[in-house]
């Protein structure tokens, strides 16, 4: 079995105090139990002074990783595609990105190309089996749904990041989201949030369809903030008739990952391939939507949710190159 999770941190940065990042270190050691990867959101990077170009976040991976460590997790090692300065959406000048922690001890990154923030990831054959082309990729990031259309009323947004991994042997595909948020100050533009989260949804199926075309039994993982909730037109997307939602298996009442106005919602979400799906489940521990209202400031706004995998189908099994 192998675990994978999904976790908005809500604009984390480098200068995060140490009580925050070691609470958030403890959730991931702990209430996650290491998982072998886990998809962030939220990541930040404050925009240097006069900067145009690329905006790494390393010092926060890093204090992160520092964290968990320090709760006694896994030494993780970290990957992403920087985005360019004021490009991806979200706080101003905060540079939000969604990146891959992974436990090197549970699996082996495949690396493969060096991919910039507009840069596409595409689908090559090998082995009779598909792999990408730049690992890790972005998927289709010039793509107005992702970088913004003023006829639309589409705002920059974050982009889709792609990545293989390998585990004894087998292939794993990770396809890690923040799609456009729901905030929105009139109904107008919400209508224009909702056709932009529907084509990010619809951007990222596709791709991953193509890639079951290719191997009906190709292990896909699809995760992330997807900022809508079941049943919504945004899932019923990226789902199609390929995918399976894990939250959809959990109870009704357990069915929330974060609070808006005291409601709970479910925006965190963790979708597999037909080659997943039996065995597979997922948990959502209530860490912050739960709190008391005179906890203190919670460590995020968002639950995260973990999914235990079965073994990986052994028609996966392939020659890394």
């Amino acid at each position: 079995m192998l675990s994978i999770a999904t976790f908005n941190l809500c604009n984390l940065g480098a200068d995060a105090s140490p009580d925050r990042l070691a609470r958030l270190g403890r959730i991931i050691a702990h209430d996650l139990g290491g998982p072998a990867i886990l998809a962030a959101q939220e990541i930040m990077a404050q925009t240097p002074t006069q900067a145009d170009g690329e905006v790494p976040a390393d010092t926060t991976y890093q204090a992160l990783t520092a964290a968990i460590c320090a709760a006694g997790g896994p030494r993780y090692a970290f990957r992403e595609i920087p985005p360019l300065a004021n490009r991806d959406g979200g706080m101003a000048g905060a540079n939000i990105r969604t990146g891959l922690l992974f436990d090197p001890v549970q699996l082996h990154f495949v690396e493969r190309g060096h991919a910039g923030p507009e840069d596409h990831t595409g689908i090559r054959l090998n082995c009779g089996k598909p792999c990408l082309t730049l690992n890790p990729g972005r998927i289709a990031p010039t793509h107005p749904a992702f970088a913004g259309d003023h006829h639309c009323h589409w705002a920059p947004s974050r982009k889709a990041l792609a990545a293989e991994f390998e585990i004894e042997g087998q292939r794993l595909f990770v396809i890690a989201c923040h799609f456009k948020s729901m905030r929105a100050i009139s109904r107008r533009e919400a209508d224009y949030t909702k056709k932009q989260r529907h084509a990010q949804a619809e951007i990222v199926h596709h791709f991953a369809a193509d890639l079951l075309a290719i191997d009906p039994q190709a292990a896909i993982v699809l995760l992330g903030d997807l900022n809508d909730v079941p049943g919504s037109k945004t899932l019923k997307a990226l789902k199609g008739e390929l995918f399976h939602n894990l939250l959809e298996d959990l109870p009704h009442g357990q069915c929330y990952t974060r609070r808006h106005g005291g409601q709970p919602q479910a925006l965190d979400h963790i979708l597999v391939s037909p080659a997943l799906r039996h065995g597979a489940a997922a948990r959502i521990p209530h860490l912050h939507s739960d709190a008391s209202p005179h906890a203190r400031e919670p460590a995020s706004d968002h639950d995260p949710v973990i999914a235990t995998l079965p073994a990986l189908h052994c028609q996966n099994v392939f020659t890394i190159s």
